[in-house]
This record gives C-alpha cells, sequence and structure tokens, in this order.
C-alpha cells in the first residue's frame, strides 16, 4: 500500500503540493492587496506557488531516484556479489 508507508520523495512532491497552493495563495492575496488589484495579485500568486510546487516536485524525484540507487543493491566494496541474484 503505496499510501501507507509512502517513499521520502513522494512525501516530499504531497508536501510540495499543499505547500505550494499555500504559499501561492497567500502571496497572491498580500500582491493583490499591495497593487489595489486583486486579480493580478492573485494571477501572480499563482505562478509563485506552482514554481514552489516545480521544486517540491524536482527534489520529490532526485530523492525517489536516489532511494531507487540504493535499492538497487550496490554491494560493500569488500564483499562479492552473488551472480544469481
Amino acid at each position: 500500500m503505496a499510501d501507507r508507508n509512502p517513499r521520502l520523495g513522494e512525501t516530499v512532491q504531497r508536501a510540495g503540493l499543499g505547500a505550494g497552493l499555500a504559499i501561492g495563495m497567500g502571496v497572491g492575496v498580500a500582491l493583490g492587496v499591495a497593487l489595489d488589484n486583486m486579480g493580478a495579485g492573485v494571477a501572480l500568486g499563482v505562478g509563485v506557488g506552482a514554481a514552489v510546487i516545480a521544486g517540491f516536485a524536482v527534489a520529490g524525484a532526485r530523492l525517489r531516484a536516489a532511494d531507487e540507487a540504493r535499492g538497487a543493491g550496490d554491494a560493500d566494496p569488500g564483499e562479492e556479489r552473488d551472480p544469481d541474484r
């Protein structure tokens, strides 16, 4: 069950989605009030939120790739690999 025991990369991506939405809307509302144009502020906030989500997605993909590389079975340097594995 992937939902019950997610890998670190999946967790980072899920957290990034929520963080990106929250940060983007917060920035959007703040810019909307500051610019006295809520539409433009929210549009800019959506862009900021998308950038945050993309950053977390890249970080999650890198963590997942590193986890898979570690799980690929890099043997200890002094240990011989079993050819049957």
